[in-house]
């Protein structure tokens, strides 16, 4: 059997990684602090997928930009 617990913090406002310590994220939530310890292999992955949401991000804006310019262009 599997127990598991979720919780439910909220929004993150802001997270802090020092260069220095064992990979440990803090994140400041609406109701305090989240601090877990990362491995390398998470962290990698991490930095993956925030890369491919980033450029996503990036090329959505790109198009809605270009549509706009061409709504202003007609």
């Amino acid at each position: 059997m599997k127990v598991s617990t979720v919780i439910e913090a909220g929004s993150v406002e802001s997270f802090y990684m020092s260069s220095w310590s064992d990979n440990e994220l803090e994140m400041q939530v609406s109701g305090g602090t989240i601090k877990v310890n990362l491995p390398e292999n998470v962290i990698k992955n991490l930095h993956t997928r925030l890369g491919e949401r980033l450029t996503d991000l990036a090329e959505k804006r790109i198009k809605e930009a270009k549509e706009t310019v061409e709504e202003e262009n007609e």
